[in-house]
């Protein structure tokens, strides 16, 4: 009887050895295989401050799911983390699931548990990173990131060595060969000037003629005292008090035969005592007109040596 009693006690510590055995080995690898999946997770970014839209990425290998399954709104265990979605993706290479979050507190924190698609995931930790500095007063702002960490800093810092570079070298071809070459476009420019200025003289003349604003002699006297005027600041030389005989004697590159029948003609008409008629004022117009025509065609340097005119003009 007690061989059978012994032997009945001896079966029953066997079954409930078995059975603690059993359930021991199912803990081990339920909490193994959790802590496995969990080990493979992610944040995007990789560093995550307070107050950051971030995600934490779980991958699933090995875990099928038929479709993508998103979770209606999770409630967070306290004010120090807000998760805004949470969703179970279809991957080529396994599922994964993907947690949106904002985290308000740094430090270690634990994400809620998170029920999607028949499964549950829990234990799921991030490391949230403090603008401030660790140290006793935590009112440090840390050090700034690099300046070529910044987005648009690289192009920010490039162009401007570029821009200043740029205004070196042309500060330098300005110093040592620009200032001929701007000398020279100044002066064709200023020559350009004077032409166009001559031009309404000589247009502003005729207005006045139409109108009969004023008599032929003054219009006369002033045409020659204007068209003096402009050949002196045209050639550099002194023509106001110039004679017709001194045009053909001067050493002016430009058509000095018509320049001398020119004012010939006009001191001839000025001075001639008699009454001067519309026809003989029109004709001095004209021939000045032509003359600057002319003058405007041919090529203009910054040397009045260079300026000259093709042919006379009677």
């Amino acid at each position: 009887m007690k061989r059978e009693k012994r032997a009945k006690l001896r079966t029953n510590s066997l079954l409930f050895s078995s059975f603690a055995i059993c359930y021991l080995l199912f803990a081990i690898c339920y909490f193994g295989f959790a802590q496995d999946r969990n080990a493979g997770a992610f944040m995007v970014p990789s560093k995550v401050y307070v107050g950051d839209k971030a995600s934490l990425i779980l991958p699933l290998p090995g875990f099928a799911v038929k479709e993508d399954s998103e979770t209606a709104s999770i409630v967070s265990p306290s004010a120090d983390i807000e998760i805004h979605r949470a969703l179970l993706e279809r991957r080529p290479v396994g599922s994964r699931l993907t947690v949106e979050f904002t985290a308000y507190t740094p430090g270690i924190l634990e994400l809620p548990s998170i029920v999607i698609a028949g499964e549950v995931f829990s234990g799921l930790t991030i490391e949230i990173s403090s603008i401030l500095e660790h140290d006793a007063s935590g009112r440090v702002l840390s050090d700034p990131a690099p300046p070529l960490a910044i987005p648009g800093t690289s192009l920010l810092v490039y162009g401007t060595i570029i821009s200043i570079l740029f205004f070196l070298s042309l500060a330098f071809w300005i110093l040592l060969w620009g200032r001929k070459s701007i000398k020279g476009w100044l002066a064709v420019w200023e020559k350009k000037r004077l032409l166009n200025g001559m031009k309404g003289v000589e247009k502003r003349l005729r207005r006045t003629m139409a109108r009969n604003d004023d008599t032929y002699r003054n219009i006369l006297d002033a045409l020659s005292k204007e068209f003096r005027g402009f050949l002196s600041h045209f050639t550099g030389e002194q023509c106001r008090a110039m004679t017709a005989i001194e045009f053909a004697n001067s050493e002016l590159q430009m058509n000095r035969e018509f320049l001398k029948d020119f004012f010939k003609r006009c001191d001839g008409i000025r001075f001639s005592g008699g009454e001067i008629n519309k026809k003989d004022a029109l004709s001095m117009l004209d021939d000045l007109k032509k003359f600057l025509a002319e003058l405007s065609n041919a090529p203009l340097t910054d040397t009045p040596s260079a300026v000259s005119v093709k042919g006379a003009v009677r």
